[in-house]
């Protein structure tokens, strides 16, 4: 029989790509997105698009318009009843990123976009026809804890930085809790940036927003310890361990941090430093970029003190202080023992920094088509 993958969040970064790799390891499946949109037609338009970006046969996939938020994902009865009796694959990716939003809200779109996933899940499994559902999270669920987080830990007693981490943490809850009548996977990513070979992105946020003050010259100083290690994970290798492991058997009732870990993450002094280098020699300032690490205190007090430009700076330096104010080590022994024998092999950041870079000047942050 051949596999059908019924995807909410598909057309973002983690989905776009993740799309692409399914239709190769699978080559007979057929693709499903669950996608936003006021017409039918203008959800056509989009898959087309990314089915012509991504160099995927047309006919291999195909959009339902929709929303989390809406009860039966906005299905129709008829469209409800082709995903229960053929889907095999179920892919929970949307969600919200905003780091903002007020707690009820965020819990609405992540843990209430999450339970009415689950129900079709479990209608699926009741036709006999889901092999996996699977869960895209994040290792941000850790909070402000920091030191080693082992993979099967969720609640410690720990806080949070924002109403982003604490939804989801919520959200990866309901799912665990349904291990027991459901065959999940649950997948915790850490900062996804470009692609290790190519360094594209479709998306400019989290590291990417003090790279780009750091090349405008806008930044002179980091909330932060130059040996604090960064997280980072190219997208190609988020995408190509996901689509190996959510099919395996023994993937089955676990939790796998799509990680760096604490031997392979960079170091946050490594990736500033090699930044300003780069900048300084393709885009030159009329004086050398200058780098300060500030601890945490001293970055408050010069937020407090900031007026006008300087407090909107600041503003955006808190959007970072998640990752880079504390050591948070990710155990990721579940993924690699899963990724044995597979090939796919984690790449240094060093060794690809500066093709993330070059993509950044090359589109002007995303305003110009690579």
């Amino acid at each position: 029989m051949s596999e059908h993958f019924f995807i909410t969040g598909g057309t973002g970064l983690v989905g776009i790509n993740l799309v692409s790799r399914i239709v190769k390891a699978y080559p007979d499946s057929r693709i499903t997105l669950l996608v936003r949109g006021k017409s039918q037609e203008q959800i056509d338009a989009r898959i087309s698009a990314i089915a012509a970006s991504e160099g995927i046969p047309g006919e291999r996939m195909s959009g339902v318009r929709g929303d989390v938020l809406s009860e039966n994902c906005g299905l129709t009865q008829e469209e409800l009843a082709q995903i229960e009796r053929s889907a095999t694959y179920i892919v929970h990716g949307a969600a919200t990123t905003r780091f903002d939003h007020p707690i009820e809200e965020a819990r609405e779109i992540n843990c209430g976009g999450t339970r009415r996933i689950l129900a079709i899940a479990e209608r699926c499994m009741q036709k006999g026809s889901l092999k996996r559902f699977v869960y895209i999270g994040t290792s941000s669920v850790s909070g402000q804890r920091a030191g080693p987080i082992l993979e099967d830990e969720l609640e410690k007693n720990q806080l949070f930085f924002n109403t982003y981490e604490q939804s989801k943490c919520e959200s990866e809850r309901i799912v665990r809790d349904h291990f027991g009548r459901i065959p999940s996977v649950i997948f915790r990513p850490s900062i996804i940036i470009g692609d290790s070979r190519t360094g594209r992105t479709s998306t400019f946020n989290v590291i990417y927003i003090p790279l780009r003050l750091l090349q405008r010259g806008l930044l002179t100083f980091v909330p932060g310890d130059p040996d604090t290690k960064m997280d980072l994970v190219p997208i190609d290798w988020v995408d190509d361990a996901m689509v190996h492991i959510m099919g395996k058997e023994e993937a089955i009732g676990t939790v796998c941090h799509i990680t760096a870990g604490p031997t392979r993450a960079a170091r946050l002094g490594d990736v500033v430093m090699g930044a300003t280098s780069y900048f300084d020699r393709w885009t030159p300032l009329a004086e050398p970029r200058h780098m300060e690490f500030v601890s945490r205190e001293e970055f408050e007090r010069r937020k407090a003190r900031a007026r006008g430009r300087e407090e909107a700076l600041m503003a955006q330096l808190n959007t970072l202080l998640p990752y880079i104010s504390i050591n948070r080590l990710f155990d990721s022994r579940t993924a690699d023992t899963l990724l044995e024998g597979s090939g796919i092999r984690f790449p240094a950041y060093n060794d690809y920094a500066e093709r993330i870079l070059s993509y950044c000047l090359k589109t002007n942050w995303g305003k110009i088509p690579a």
